[in-house]
């Protein structure tokens, strides 16, 4: 057997060819507990596992935060419920779907607890190459039979060039040690936090 290390003190940027990598970085998640999913500002959801922990931020001392973080960003999304015959999706169809498939849900629903059991546990996290659209797609397989499909964005052939702002990641997990991030395109990065970077006591 094999056996590997990997520093989480330390940064990383990878690519396509290092799709291993990418899934060992995604190790410290499974196991996590989920807790609730959040719609954020611009509409993102963010899906919270592992201990809830206070806000930083004085402002925000009530709001309680996972330990981890997945952020969805604007990518398209599926998550096939465990607790119940029902499928969500966002940004896979085009409003309204074909012959009034679906409806749409409130922000207060998504959020409601109901789809993803709470307290059921990661069981895989999976990335994969999506070639379609030369990105990265991340599986997670929750304990109560919950699956949640993320995709990459799809890039948009008249999108206007941006230079100087920085590229958006298709998804993102915030980890207690750092921040994992994929896109767009087909590289990935992982930035520790300031408190775990080597000579700092975390």
């Amino acid at each position: 057997m094999t056996v590997n290390l990997i520093d989480l003190r330390q940064a990383q940027k990878q690519s396509a060819d290092d799709l291993p990598g990418l899934h060992a970085y995604l190790a410290p998640l499974v196991g996590e507990p989920f807790r609730f999913a959040r719609v954020s500002y611009g509409d993102e959801l963010t899906l919270h596992f592992g201990d809830l922990r206070p806000a930083k931020s004085p402002k925000l001392k009530k709001q309680l935060y996972g330990a981890y973080l997945l952020g969805l960003r604007g990518s398209p999304w599926i998550l096939k419920s465990g607790s119940a015959a029902q499928l969500l999706t966002a940004g896979v169809l085009t409003p309204p779907g074909p012959n009034g498939l679906g409806k749409p849900l409130r922000k207060e629903e998504l959020e409601s607890g109901e789809f993803i059991e709470p307290e059921s546990r990661v069981m895989a996290a999976t990335p994969f190459v999506v070639k379609s659209v030369n990105g990265f797609g991340l599986e997670l397989r929750m304990s109560d039979g919950s699956v949640l499909l993320i995709l990459p964005t799809i890039p948009e052939p008249d999108e206007p060039d941006e230079q100087g702002l920085p590229e958006l990641a298709d998804w993102e997990i915030l980890f207690p040690r750092g921040l994992l991030s994929a896109g767009p395109g087909l590289k990935w990065s992982f930035e520790p936090s300031a408190a775990s970077s080597p000579g700092r006591i975390p």
